[in-house]
């Protein structure tokens, strides 16, 4: 019964948490192409980033803490990649097709 009771409060914690975003900005980027949805978390330092093209994908990149880390986004033809920065250091890289990304 204890772990049980456990799981509800940790559920309940992170839905909570998880529900509390508000839109804050959208940044477009690749010649007006694409665009970053941010949202930041009401009670928490942390913001959210989605990738978007307003008509064909959504895509949830990631969550940062303007403290310690941030996205970079370069723009390279047909794709786009994403740089992952921790504490000045990029600790990881993804790339995406927008030909696939808009299927």
């Amino acid at each position: 019964m204890k772990k049980f009771s456990t799981l509800v409060i940790m559920m309940l914690f992170s839905l909570f948490f998880t529900s509390c975003k508000k839109y804050e900005s959208t940044i477009a980027i690749c010649d007006k192409k694409l665009f970053v949805e941010i949202y930041k978390n009401k009670f928490i330092d942390v913001a959210y980033d989605y990738l978007t093209d307003s008509s064909n994908f959504r895509i949830y990149i990631g969550k940062f803490d303007y403290e310690h880390g941030y996205y970079r986004y370069n723009c390279q033809n047909d794709s786009v990649e994403i740089s992952e920065t921790f504490e000045g250091e990029i600790i990881n890289i993804r790339k995406y097709s927008l030909v696939d990304l808009r299927k």
